[in-house]
């Protein structure tokens, strides 16, 4: 997603994210905080009674059971990370529990088998990623993009040329014991899109056939419009307030 660092970005993302993972609900979310985070997790997987297309018998069993009207998944924990720099870079950090249970977090590090705390190290090594591929991102450089559409399209090359043609080290399996030999291999490899190393001319000669009947282009909800969803529960007077 090529935008500005605002809450409207925020949205944008999130909203992408969810339409891309068919409203899977993640193990774990792990952010810094920004305070517009938790407002917009709230309400991308969040749903209110209304919502839900339920029969007036349902509805009614909803009511008697005293549920709130807002309702957010149980099963998605999230989690800020307060980072704090020492000598121009980021040293320690302290977590905090947004919302779920310190169970969840514990049973989430157990079946990861990476990550055992809270920590940003995955969106972080994307980012280093596009700056090592993709020098209009880099800091304090005469490379940066002139026009948003063109550094939108050099992102998307950055994007489909590590999924296909960069080989992963952390990917590699094992092929022999002794000595030790390994079969390179690509994300799009490794989640069965493909059986080989994609090469840049492959990648950039492959056709593309735009579909017959496109969806419409909708206009990107803004961060206004979240509040104004979440106005009256919990999640939009907290966001109000802030």
């Amino acid at each position: 997603m090529v935008g500005r660092r605002d809450a409207d970005t925020v949205v944008q993302v999130f909203t992408d994210f969810y339409g891309r993972t068919g409203g899977y609900l993640p193990e774990l979310i792990a952010t810094d905080e920004e305070a517009v985070y938790a407002t917009v997790i709230l309400d991308t997987y969040g749903v209110w009674r209304e919502e839900l297309g339920l029969t007036s018998e349902e509805d009614e069993e909803f009511r008697r059971s005293g549920r709130p009207a807002f309702y957010f998944p149980v099963e998605i924990p999230y989690a800020t990370v307060h980072k704090e720099k020492e000598g121009g870079r980021v040293g320690t950090g302290t977590q905090a529990l947004v919302l779920g249970s310190e169970e969840q977090l514990e049973q989430t590090w157990a079946e990861s088998g990476q990550a055992q705390a809270v920590n940003t190290s995955f969106v972080e090594r994307s980012h280093g990623t596009q700056r090592h591929f993709h020098a209009r991102k880099k800091r304090k450089a005469y490379t940066f993009s002139k026009e948003r559409r063109l550094h939108r399209a050099c992102t998307g090359r950055v994007v489909v040329w590590y999924n296909f043609g960069w080989c992963v080290r952390t990917l590699r399996p094992k092929a022999q014991e002794s000595p030790p030999r390994y079969r390179y291999r690509t994300p799009a490899m490794a989640a069965g899109l493909t059986d080989h190393v994609w090469s840049m001319r492959e990648l950039l000669g492959f056709p593309l056939y735009p579909p017959k009947d496109p969806p419409p282009e909708r206009k990107p909800r803004t961060y206004a419009e979240v509040l104004q969803r979440l106005k009256g529960s919990f999640a939009g007077g907290a966001a109000a307030e802030s």
